[in-house]
């Protein structure tokens, strides 16, 4: 009698070629145009993945070289360059950023001026953002050219962007791996650049609308930040690099490896600040630019989806695994990046919208789960449809709070020009500007 020939495991590369439609029903749900995936797994390339449009009217496709925002992916680049600065001795870790900037935390208390890189890097500062500004996409803050944006703390964290961008050119030749994403692709073509859409609701359907890219990128004050631009082919290789001086640095006890451009590896990946972790007792932290998970736990704990929902224990009866990850998010992109030391593992993601929802977050911890598989498996799809009807509902909701709170035809106490003029709060950098227009009397 003839057997059965006995079926194996079914490779990696086939369960995620497997996962590719759940992943067009999250972009379907959070209303993303276009995105590219990539997989690393036990040090190799096992699959790419690019679904819907990086130019929605011409409907072209995005490709494994499309380019995409990288938004705060950035931050571990950012951070690399300071490391090899360090490693250079031209600066230390602890060195007070007014030591390198002198404008920095002009007026501020004494606390403020023995704030250092990685008080910047690992987000330990104590100040709120106040560079949200250059983000939002219209871009034209100032209708007088003899204004400035001003700032006391010269903009907080981009002290160290500062330090970062000037930098570049000096420190980058040694390590062209770090140039990826960066000035290679200032310059590229239209069908290989993924604009960038938010989207409209229009009778039940998420309308993708085109809008103008945030102030980011090369010789702009939120380039170490935000500002890189890259695809997930070169992701891939430039994580693989940094992933393996982490993982060598780790095993040797050295801050080098060699002929490998990431130094210190040992000070970037480490917790810095806690994070915060109501529903785990296992490690959620910050290092410089990355966070550090111990799963089984929760991902996507500095995103938009944490806002409205608990999130999920990924790998939830698994074994442990750290992981380092981080999220990017501004007007018309998302992106994701997830490391897995021990198993050599690489996920990245990058799309080109901010929609209902992080689906890239989703996305991610969906592979994770693939790759691994846990005896605890997560319904992502339910869970991207609960953060979607949410900020549907949210949306709506502002502007019925802002009409019930209107009073109609309210007469201002004073002359309406008395109104106008600079106001500045007394206790941080912000400033609001009112101007009067003769013409129109308003």
């Amino acid at each position: 009698m003839r057997q059965r020939p006995v079926k194996g495991p079914v490779p990696l590369a086939e369960r995620l070629r497997r996962l590719e439609p759940r992943l067009k029903t999250i972009q379907a749900i959070t209303g993303i145009p276009g995105f590219s995936i990539g997989v690393i797994h036990q040090g190799v390339e096992v699959w790419k993945f690019n679904s819907g449009y990086c130019d929605v009217e011409n409907k072209i496709p995005p490709r494994s070289d499309t380019v995409f925002n990288l938004n705060s992916l950035t931050k571990s680049i950012t951070s690399a360059a300071f490391a090899c600065l360090v490693h250079d001795g031209k600066v230390n870790w602890d060195t007070p950023i007014k030591a390198i900037l002198p404008d920095f935390a002009q007026g501020c208390d004494a606390i403020d001026q023995e704030i250092n890189a990685i008080d910047l890097l690992s987000m330990r500062s104590g100040h709120q953002s106040l560079n949200c500004l250059p983000w939002q996409g219209n871009n034209i803050v100032l209708p007088d050219r003899r204004d400035t944006i001003n700032s006391g703390t010269r903009h907080l964290a981009l002290g160290i962007s500062a330090i970062s961008s000037a930098t570049t050119i000096g420190v980058l030749p040694r390590a062209p791996i770090w140039a990826i994403g960066t000035k290679a692709h200032q310059d590229a073509g239209r069908d290989s650049v993924g604009e960038q859409f938010p989207f409209v609701r229009d009778a039940g359907r998420q309308i993708p609308v085109l809008v103008p890219g945030p102030t980011i990128g090369a010789g702009i004050f939120t380039e170490g930040g935000s500002g890189v631009l890259s695809t997930i082919d070169d992701m891939l290789a430039l994580y693989k690099t940094y992933l393996d001086a982490i993982n060598d640095q780790f095993r040797s006890g050295t801050k080098s490896t060699p002929g490998n451009p990431f130094v210190e590896c040992a000070t970037l990946v480490a917790a810095h600040n806690r994070l915060p972790a109501k529903s785990i007792l296992r490690e959620q932290s910050y290092g410089c630019g990355w966070i550090r998970c111990q799963l089984p736990g929760p991902l996507g704990m500095i995103g938009m989806n944490n806002d409205f929902v608990e999130m999920p224990h990924v790998l939830e009866g698994g074994p442990s695994h750290l992981c380092l990850y981080h999220m990017g998010m501004m007007v018309g992109s998302t992106s994701n990046i997830a490391l897995l030391p021990e198993t050599d593992t690489v996920v990245a993601l990058l799309a080109n919208a901010a929609p209902l929802g992080d689906g890239t977050d989703w996305m991610s911890q969906m592979i994770i789960e693939e790759i691994f598989e846990p005896p605890t498996r997560h319904n992502f799809g339910e869970y991207a449809e609960k953060v979607a009807s949410k900020i549907l509902n949210h949306i709506p909701s502002l502007g019925k709070e802002l009409e019930e709170r209107r009073i109609p035809d309210t007469v201002p106490s004073s002359p309406i020009e008395s109104y106008a003029g600079g106001f500045v709060h007394d206790k941080t950098p912000f400033k609001i500007d009112i101007r009067f227009d003769e013409e129109k009397g308003a």
